[in-house]
């Protein structure tokens, strides 16, 4: 259970929450740990992304506010 915690809080931060700056910023202080997490869940971080990039193409129409990723889709 709370390696499952874990994954879903990585991932999260990674995909929907970090800047740019704070994953190098990471990377810096732990290079090794975020690799092997990346890696380990590259499979989740690509689908996110791939939906993100989805959502973000999708034209709204004037006055809807666009959804928020599930954050458990994993």
């Amino acid at each position: 259970m709370e390696n499952n915690l874990n994954k879903r809080n990585f991932i999260n931060w990674y995909c929907c929450y970090a800047t740019p700056e704070e994953i190098e910023k990471a990377e810096q202080t732990n290079k090794a740990a975020i690799n092997r997490l990346v890696s380990e869940y590259s499979y989740e971080i690509d689908k996110i992304k791939t939906t993100k990039c989805f959502y973000d193409s999708l034209p709204l129409p004037k006055g809807v506010l666009p959804e928020f990723l599930p954050l458990d889709c994993f």
